[in-house]
């Protein structure tokens, strides 16, 4: 047993008994070290003068200078100073520290609940002043309820502070019949006020129990006055607690984790989230469990679970329980420790635990010893740059700096060649980590070069960087290009001082600062300043991921995004397969939705074939997928009505051009349903949402192929006979159960004369208008495929229908819209009938001639002279004209219909 004294006067002992394992301190307020003393407050009972009457010397004499006398009422006790009105009853008081410390000059004291029959209720609230906490010892119980194996049973005493009280927690419920408890229980409260209860709720011939009370400065460096380090607890919650990477390593006692309470008993029926977040791909933690003290033969109600990841769904990895201390090594970038408590258990001997994070950086995977690094660029060919042949990203993508061959890049050479230097080629690694932090800090400047294959782009992340000396003394210098040529673009340049950190201070990821190559090639420069007078306090460093993209046989990546690509039919593979995202390391710090398209852009005489061939299963429990002849749906099983809001389930879906939903597969689905195939003339899309995604768990995965066939099926026709008709192209039908057509055609039907326009419309289908339809449309030259206002829709159940338009419209669009999976029949004629009394002729492009049509004017001659001699038709109809066009300068009459 060590003993020390404390700063008020008591002595405190750190106990070392194996019964009480993890009990490190408490303070013994009253261990009766005076010999005869009667109490905490009462030396003897009489030989003192009384207060209230100086002249009787029959009172109490009491403990100075923090007893005072009880009164008239019992001039034979003493109590603590501010309490001492509460001597024949202390029940329903309200005990503040600052009160207290003020009469008595002492912040420890003494409850000592009266002898009560039950039914009782009595209540303390407990007041520490800010940066206190309250300190309890209960030490004896007589008739307060007794344990029935599962819980207090007919009374109990229990603490609670004003966040358990939020929360509705019980807090921790102490109960017995007749115990002594040596050591005492020990409880802590350290978020403001609480209120100690007792509460007996059966009849009792006497209850009662004895508890001693500290109010404790958080700062209190001998134990008893715990406080978790490094960590934030998060708002509204009861006890949960955020640790990141860069706030432990940045205290010299690293980050320490308790259990609620600790070192006192922990509440009962909580549960408790210590979120652990690493902000490099690189970095892991290791988990030290300095005390581990739960209820032996209790782990299935007292436990910590390791999870791997942000939340109890993620991986588990590991269970803690009773007093089996150990050692977890895990990579990030997201852990969870869970611990979680049931009833509370006699004799109440066990506290929780203590734990301190170390976190670990582990060397890249991307680097080789230096000296190979000096060696290759002098030895090795450079491959030539492809960025001239794929330049389809805009110029306006990057800051266009051109750098050309002089001194200042021999010299930045010279400095690449004696310092460090990366080197990472696209035919050896797709995607990666790259970073400085464990370089040795003898270097001033690091270059990352990446080398793509011909067709790839180099797409790479910045997840954290510190440059911490002033006036742009240290840089990063991101480039498109190889830096070892004579020129290069500079896309950004970002200037000291200046830190990113991967998270903000909730833990939640910042949002990507990503740049995408024009070419095969990209460069980080990286100038480090480090004063030679000077040492820095953190060392400058910087850290992110990279992803080569063959963008002829994995798409385009759009501007501004993370994982949109576009396949074109012209310029990408025409057969090739794709998969979910998310495998890539520029998603380590993706956390939450994440939505992935891939976009297939037929030409105008091709069509596309997507086939998913495989699904994992995705985690959805009121979702499933029904598929029928209009395509697969994602259907809420409770509301079969109602489809699902795609950010809060897990979704693979397809689009058309549109964006309107094709097929949707979510939740529950039969494995025979696979493959499910649309064959699509028109631009489709299939997007890839995870409504919950991280690095460590990814979402779920898919296969699908895709071939992109020549067939001039469908797409937009211009038809300039005024007579014929038209039918589907014949084509080989697929015969898998969910194979679909998606269909898209448009024909312009324009006629060089004016005329009545009539169309015949055919079908032998009895199908409904969702699966596919027909439909007429005024001609419009500024909409897309010239389709303007409906005038008529056929369906397939209408078997044959005749549509007369108004003569004058002679420019007409048809439109053919199909989602089936039986390709549609019909037949098409029109006849144009010229008008007898206009004959006319109209030489109108199709973009004119509707326009034209709009608009008829009737000219009349009411007075014309013409020459005599008229013998040749020529001659008269070129009169005619010329002398017209005299008259309608005076002698027209207009009329306009």
């Amino acid at each position: 047993m060590i003993l020390f004294l404390c700063s008020f006067g008591f002595i405190l002992w750190r106990q070392s008994s194996a019964t009480v394992i993890g009990q490190l301190n408490w303070t013994p307020v009253f261990q009766g070290v005076e010999k005869n003393q009667i109490d905490m407050w009462t030396k003897d009972s009489n030989g003192c003068q009384c207060h209230f009457n100086p002249s009787k010397k029959d009172c109490a004499c009491c403990v100075k200078p923090s007893g005072c006398q009880c009164g008239s009422s019992a001039p034979n006790k003493c109590a603590q100073c501010g309490l001492q009105q509460y001597c024949n009853n202390i029940c329903n008081v309200t005990i503040t520290q600052n009160a207290i410390f003020s009469e008595s000059k002492s912040l420890v004291g003494q409850i000592k609940s009266p002898s009560l029959p039950g039914p009782a209720l009595c209540w303390y609230l407990l007041k520490p002043d800010p940066e206190h906490r309250l300190e309890l010892q209960i030490y004896r119980l007589v008739n307060v309820g007794r344990f029935n194996g599962t819980g207090c049973q007919s009374g109990y005493i229990h603490l609670v502070d004003e966040s358990d009280i939020k929360a509705g927690s019980l807090g921790v419920q102490i109960c017995g019949e007749n115990e002594r408890f040596a050591p005492p229980v020990v409880l802590f409260a350290d978020k403001g006020a609480a209120t100690l209860t007792l509460r007996i709720e059966e009849a009792t011939a006497r209850s009662q129990f004895l508890a001693y009370y500290s109010f404790t400065s958080l700062n209190n460096t001998q134990g008893v006055g715990f406080r978790p380090s490094g960590g934030k607890r998060i708002e509204h919650t009861g006890c949960d607690w955020l640790y990141q990477d860069f706030t432990c390593v940045s205290k010299p006692e690293g980050c320490i984790l308790a259990s609620p309470g600790f070192p006192g008993l922990y509440p009962s029926h909580v549960t408790c989230r210590y979120h652990i977040t690493m902000s490099s791909l690189r970095t892991k933690v290791k988990i030290i469990f300095i005390t581990l003290s739960l209820p032996h033969n209790h782990c299935a109600t007292d436990y910590i679970n390791v999870y791997q990841g942000p939340s109890s769904s993620s991986t588990h990895l590991a269970t803690l329980c009773s007093n089996k201390k150990q050692e977890l090594v895990y990579s990030g970038p997201n852990l969870l420790l869970e611990f979680k408590s049931g009833f509370s258990i006699p004799p109440y001997d066990y506290n929780g635990f203590v734990a301190k994070l170390e976190f670990i950086d582990k060397s890249t995977t991307t680097q080789q010893p230096l000296s190979v690094f000096q060696n290759s660029i002098k030895t090795t060919n450079i491959i030539a740059s492809s960025s001239e042949k794929f330049n389809k990203h805009s110029q306006e993508e990057v800051i266009a700096r051109q750098i050309p061959h002089s001194t200042a890049l021999v010299e930045r050479r010279g400095q690449i060649e004696k310092n460090c230097f990366v080197r990472i080629h696209g035919n050896s690694t797709r995607s990666g980590h790259f970073g400085t932090r464990s370089f040795t800090s003898n270097w001033s400047n690091c270059t990352f070069l990446f080398i793509g294959q011909s067709t790839d782009l180099v797409h790479v992340s910045l997840f954290s960087y510190l440059i911490n000396v002033s006036f742009c003394h240290s840089y990063i210098e991101i480039i498109d290009g190889n830096i070892l040529t004579n020129t290069f673009k500079s896309i950004q340049k970002i200037c000291s001082p200046k830190i990113k950190y991967a998270r903000n201070s909730e833990g939640k990821f910042h949002e990507q600062q990503t740049f995408l190559s024009t070419g095969n090639y990209l460069s980080i420069y990286f100038k480090r300043f480090k004063p030679a007078t000077q040492e820095l306090e953190f060392e400058e460093y910087i850290d992110g991921a990279f992803s080569f993209l063959d963008e002829y046989a994995e798409g385009t990546l759009q501007p501004n995004t993370l994982c949109d690509v576009t396949f074109y039919g012209l310029t990408s593979t025409s057969i090739g397969k794709i998969h979910n995202h998310g495998s890539q390391h520029l998603f380590w710090n993706v956390e939450g939705p994440l939505r992935c398209s891939q976009r297939f852009v037929p030409a105008a005489n091709q069509s596309v074939t997507l086939k998913i061939m495989s699904l994992g299963q995705l985690m959805s429990n009121f979702c499933h997928t029904k598929c029928g002849d209009s395509g697969c749906q994602c259907i809420n099983i409770n509301k079969t009505d109602d489809t699902l809001s795609t950010t809060k389930y897990d979704h693979l879906f397809i689009l058309n051009e549109h964006n309107v939903t094709l097929s949707c597969i979510c939740g529950y689905f039969r494995e025979e349903w696979l493959p499910i195939i649309i064959r699509s003339w028109s631009p489709i899309t299939i997007v890839y949402s995870v409504a919950r995604y991280n690095w460590a768990e990814k979402g779920f995965s898919f296969e699908a192929e895709y071939k992109f066939i020549y067939d001039n099926v469908c797409g937009y026709q211009l038809i300039n006979h005024h007579s014929g008709s038209t039918q589907p192209t014949p084509i080989q039908e697929g015969k898998e159960l969910n194979y679909y057509y998606n269909q898209v055609c448009t024909w312009i039907l324009n006629s060089n004369i004016e005329r009545q326009l009539r169309i015949e419309v055919t079908s032998s289908q009895n199908r409904p208008c969702s699966a596919w339809n027909i439909s007429l449309h005024e001609y419009e030259f500024s909409t897309e495929n010239h389709i303007g206002r409906l005038l008529h829709q056929f369906c397939p159940r209408d078997g044959e229908k005749t549509y007369d338009l108004p003569w004058k419209i002679n420019v007409v669009a048809i439109k053919l819209l199909a989602m089936t999976r039986t390709l549609p029949k019909f037949h098409i004629k029109w006849k144009s009938q010229a008008v007898p009394t206009n004959t006319r002729l109209s030489i109108l492009t199709a973009e004119a001639s509707n326009a034209a049509s709009s608009l008829v004017f009737h000219i009349v001659i009411i007075k014309a002279k013409l020459p005599v001699r008229m013998h040749n038709p020529k001659n008269l109809r070129s009169s005619i004209i010329e002398n017209g066009l005299k008259l309608f300068r005076g002698d027209l009459l207009v009329c306009g219909l």
